[in-house]
């Protein structure tokens, strides 16, 4: 078998099947400029192969001269073309260095084609067969021609060249790409310049087999684009099942809203209904209509003072009649909570069918149970506002997360980099937005905490962390007391932590007006009993002597509160199996504790 033979074949059918593979991949996408010149790469890589199998069988000097011709067409196009990947695919390239390489190998081309006998040799004696792999191969015998300097200069340059763009890269952050692709350039041009000039200068007797060193190249170039492909099959796969999730947990959120108890809507600041639950309307004949469609014309007035004084001061109530389709009209109490959308402002209310009392004028049992019902709605509202708050942002945040991911992989070498942050913030947008939801579902069936291990300590950091602008925004001095070593206590957590954040927001707006003063915020957890117990504690303006009528609901001092902060408060923490309580501080502000058993018996 002549090896020789299947060495130089073989490499010649690898480069051009690669270079037919690239071809095709630069025809689907013309923006991939990097495959385009790694095909032409390819090509030529096969085409100096080819040269270099016929020099090997030549037997005539006149013979030799054409081929070389040929060869070093294939030589000068295979230089630009590797130019021409680098400064695509790895970006880096100094564009003076690029032209200086280029200008050089191109000297040399006109050298070969305009000096005789070639720019190899001043003149060649003959041609000598030797033994190679085995085989008789040919080789030239002559005197070595100087100008062969230019072609071996223009090596050197290139090489300087790749070590350049592969360090620039590097330090730009491709590192993958710079430590494969540019150092095993940078590897095989040194060794073709390497053994071309030994060959050529005498110093060793064997053929030049610089394709064999290009073939190198192209592989490492080939292996380094599969992979690009495949890790760009996997994001858009990736993406595509986000995308999918992302619609998913739009329907969830879609059936909240419709499964609210009583009426549920969103209108913007003009009045215009932007979401509205089956009842008491269908839904397709409410959308974009005004919100005073559903009044008598004599109560608008009373409407639009309580809208706006939603949007002045966050919040209001109010009892109207809201007809009905048919004619009709029932007495709704509505609650109404400001929120923003997409930097807009908006308002979600909710309402409940109160004409049954009204008609039947209850007692006093009826009018508590009608404040139960109130007070269990107006809570409702103050959860479907943070809902409405909380999730629109995750989703805001997931959509312009997956549009940039698109238009990363439109681009002709996506940065794979940015690809994988632009996912790991949509998949912890998507978390937050689904345990949101999960805690909505959970109060609204009236279900059962879910109890897991839970460290004091992480905790109350989580706390922090969650409320680290608005304390920075206080300018409050924060003191955080906890022991090494606390015992873990079974609770939910995100209801638990909710509390802690409602105790230190209520704390920091009662410092607000300390002014010179300073505020002070004391933040601590001690085991306590059989259990653990969670102290926040201010110097601002304090509390009355009798302060437990801060725990019922409605009583607020916020001009927007609703006051069921401390209600809802207290009632987690006795499901929980635990209790809520305020001190009056001896010398000023006030604070809050509340005691959780390590193992509840939850109610």
């Amino acid at each position: 078998m002549n090896w020789v033979i299947v060495a130089w074949t073989g490499a010649t059918s690898a480069s051009l099947m690669l270079a037919a593979i690239h071809l095709f991949v630069w025809i689907r996408n013309r923006k991939a400029w990097a495959s385009l010149m790694f095909c032409l790469m390819a090509a030529c890589t096969a085409g100096m192969a080819g040269c270099e199998l016929a020099m090997m069988r030549v037997t005539d000097v006149n013979q030799l001269g054409a081929i070389l011709q040929w060869y070093n067409l294939s030589r000068w196009a295979v230089t630009l073309a590797l130019i021409g990947f680098m400064h695509f695919y790895l970006g880096a390239g100094r564009p003076w260095l690029e032209l200086t390489v280029i200008g050089l190998r191109t000297l040399a081309l006109l050298l070969n084609l305009f000096v005789s006998p070639n720019a190899y040799y001043s003149s060649i004696d003959g041609l000598n067969r030797i033994i190679f792999f085995g085989q008789a191969v040919t080789v030239v015998e002559g005197i070595p021609n100087p100008l062969m300097l230019v072609g071996q200069v223009s090596m050197l340059v290139l090489a300087a060249y790749l070590v350049d763009t592969t360090w620039r890269a590097y330090t730009a952050g491709a590192y993958n790409r710079a430590l494969r692709v540019g150092s095993s350039s940078v590897f095989f041009v040194l060794a073709l310049s390497l053994q071309t000039m030994l060959v050529l200068w005498g110093v060793v007797e064997a053929p030049i087999m610089a394709s064999l060193f290009f073939l190198g190249i192209v592989g490492v170039m080939a292996f380094e684009l599969s992979e690009d492909m495949l890790r760009s099959t996997r994001l858009a796969e990736n993406l595509q099942q986000r995308e999918v999730d992302l619609r998913r947990e739009r329907k969830l959120t879609d059936a909240v809203f419709q499964g609210a108890p009583g009426l549920l809507f969103l209108q913007s600041q003009d009045g215009v209904i932007r979401r509205w639950n089956k009842r008491p309307a269908n839904p397709s004949e409410v959308i974009e209509t005004k919100i005073h469609d559903f009044f008598r014309k004599e109560d608008h007035p009373a409407l639009s003072e309580s809208l706006e004084k939603t949007f002045s001061e966050g919040s209001a109530n109010f009892e109207l009649d809201l007809l009905h389709s048919d004619g009709s009209a029932s007495r709704h109490f509505f609650s109404t909570v400001q929120i923003e959308i997409g930097e807009k402002p908006h308002l979600i209310g909710i309402g409940i069918d109160v004409s049954a009392e009204h008609a039947l004028g209850l007692e006093l049992a009826l009018q508590k149970e009608k404040l139960a019902r109130v007070s269990q709605i107006a809570s409702m509202s103050e959860l479907s506002s943070s809902l409405a708050h909380e999730i629109n942002q995750p989703l805001a945040i997931i959509l312009s997360n997956a549009e940039a991911a698109q238009r990363q992989l439109e681009l002709p070498v996506p940065n794979h980099n940015e690809l994988r942050d632009i996912l790991k913030d949509i998949v912890a947008a998507d978390i937050r937005a689904a345990d949101v939801i999960r805690r909505l579902r959970s109060i609204l069936q009236r279900g059962q905490p879910v109890l897991k291990p839970v460290a004091p300590s992480s905790l109350l950091n989580n706390v922090l962390r969650l409320l680290k602008t608005d304390l920075d925004n206080s300018g409050a001095l924060v003191s955080k007391k906890i022991p090494k070593r606390l015992p873990n206590f079974l609770a939910d957590r995100i209801p638990v932590e909710q509390v802690l954040i409602n105790l230190i927001k209520n704390a920091l707006e009662a410092m607000h007006g300390n002014g010179t003063r300073g505020k002070s915020l004391i933040l601590s957890c001690a085991a306590e009993g059989s259990g653990v117990r969670f102290s926040v504690r201010d110097n601002g303006c304090g509390l009355p002597e009798s302060g437990d009528w801060i725990f019922e609901a409605f009583h607020t001092t916020k001009p927007t509160g609703l006051g069921l902060g401390l209600k809802i408060s207290q009632t987690i923490i006795q499901a929980h199996g635990g209790r809520l309580w305020a001190e009056v501080n001896k010398g000023r502000g006030a604070s809050f504790h509340f005691h959780l058993p390590l193992r509840p018996e939850t109610t």
